[in-house]
């Protein structure tokens, strides 16, 4: 009979503890979508720190700033102090709870008084408590379970926004420097064009050209007096982001390297071993947190179909004075005044009826978990797309610089050569006109294609799950 009941409570123990927690198989490829055989000249991308990728000495100190100050990553790092307080709290349930609780009760009567009834009395007492769930089912254990998968999955949300937030940064920046080359491309051409219109304004009044012609050039004048001003704009706004995204009032932002010289440029980037996303991912090992918090969730709400057994107990000693005489248990033989005195209240909870309450929660704790697996299982696919994307991106980009180098080239001696024709007489201004406009735009997109190129490195670097890490020699946070 009592190893039958052994073996009862043995089932139970079993049954109601939580499910062990094994990573979903999320089958990932041997290689990215279109990686080509990887450089070799650097290691995977997302292995390396920031400082490591971006060598730009302004970028890393604007970097640096943003780490230390940027708003979301500071609040990210107190969520991370919120869990573990609550972490403390939870885990404390492991053990017994005790409390020491002292009272000293003094009361005088004026005026009329029953017959012994004391004028006053004074008892000072001490209590000392103890309560103590004992966990025979786990439910303790995996509510601790819960907490600490919290914890780590909060520690993980910052590194992903210190990812995102190193990438933003980067980003900005490089944007910057493409904005710089605009605006110094639209003022060597807008200084051009007026020594063009003059030339036409000269020919026009020794009558060798028309006013067509002079009002040819003047567009072209008009036209790149009108951009500059946009430009202008887009980067004082951008300065503004940027200046926010640091931790700091919108301001001017100071400048570095050129952005040709931005990022070390592999004819093929190092993306690394796909499984290893994994592990490098912190967004991916939030995701997977978040999944052990669910599948420890299940332990609890099992634990709840079973008896929860608790103990109190409590210790204690009193006195009492009446007008200033002791009183002992030789005046009141049936009280404890004078005397110290021990509680035990073993005590067992076991619910009977709740119109199954308990067991839907069970149920839903279950179907939370599925629901975590599936959630993780998406955040892995999407960031191998993050990869890919990113690989595609700096292939193309990579091409595009190419051909865009020698339109640019091609498009910046046409006009050279249609100057030169219209000068000599041998065609009209609107070839010049033609020939200017197609340069200026091709000049633009060369650098548009050559921030594209940097971008798509930065995107790679923040799918590879690079960007989190803390700088040698700085606290995390």
């Amino acid at each position: 009979m009592k190893l039958a009941l052994l073996g009862i409570i043995l089932v139970q123990l079993l049954g109601t503890c939580a499910p062990p927690y094994h990573r979903p198989d999320t089958d990932e490829p041997p290689a990215y979508r279109d990686e080509a055989q990887a450089s070799q000249v650097m290691p995977p991308l997302g292995e390396l720190g920031w400082w490591e990728v971006f060598k730009d000495p302004q970028l890393q100190s604007l970097l640096r700033t943003a780490v230390a100050q940027n708003y979301d990553i500071r609040v990210a790092a107190q969520r991370i102090q919120e869990a573990e307080a609550q972490y403390t709290v939870i885990a404390s349930n492991q053990y017994p709870q005790i409390n020491a609780l002292l009272s000293a009760q003094y009361q005088q009567i004026n005026g009329k008084r029953a017959v012994l009834q004391p004028k006053s009395t004074f008892a000072p007492n001490g209590l000392l408590t103890l309560q103590y769930e004992v966990d025979l089912f786990g439910k303790v254990r995996s509510q601790a379970a819960v907490a600490a998968a919290q914890v780590l999955e909060t520690d993980f949300a910052r590194e992903t926004v210190t990812a995102s937030i190193v990438s933003a940064v980067a980003t900005l920046y490089f944007q910057l420097r493409e904005l710089d080359v605009e605006l110094a491309i639209s003022k060597e051409t807008l200084a051009a064009r007026r020594q063009s219109l003059q030339l036409v304004q000269y020919r026009f009044q020794g009558g060798i050209a028309t006013l067509q012609d002079v009002r040819q050039s003047q567009e072209l004048v008009y036209e790149t007096a009108a951009v500059i001003p946009v430009i202008e704009r887009t980067i004082a706004q951008t300065e503004d982001t940027l200046s926010i995204l640091i931790g700091s009032y919108p301001n001017a932002v100071q400048r570095g390297l050129p952005l040709t010289e931005q990022v070390a440029l592999p004819r093929v980037p190092a993306a690394g071993i796909p499984s290893a996303i994994l592990e490098q991912r912190p967004d991916i090992r939030a995701s997977e947190e978040t999944l052990i918090a669910a599948n420890a969730q299940i332990g609890v709400a099992r634990a709840l179909l079973y008896p929860q057994f608790t103990i109190s107990a409590g210790a204690g000693a009193g006195t009492a004075q009446a007008n200033g005489v002791a009183l002992g248990p030789f005046v009141f033989p049936q009280s404890n005044l004078g005397q110290g005195y021990i509680s035990i209240l073993p005590q067992i909870v076991q619910q009977i009826f709740n119109a199954g309450a308990a067991r839907a929660n069970v149920a839903g704790t279950e179907a939370a978990k599925e629901a975590a697996v599936l959630q993780y299982v998406q955040t892995v696919h999407q960031a191998f797309g993050d990869v890919s994307d990113a690989l595609i991106a700096y292939d193309k980009n990579r091409e595009a610089v190419i051909e865009q180098t020698a339109y640019a080239a091609a498009a910046v001696d046409a006009l050279r050569l249609a100057n030169l024709r219209y000068e000599g007489g041998v065609t009209s201004y609107l070839e010049v006109l033609v020939s200017d406009t197609q340069a200026y735009s091709a000049q633009i997109s060369l650098e548009q294609a050559l921030l594209n190129e940097r971008l798509a490195v930065v995107q790679l670097y923040k799918a590879t799950g690079g960007g989190w890490q803390p700088e040698p020699g700085v606290a995390a946070r």
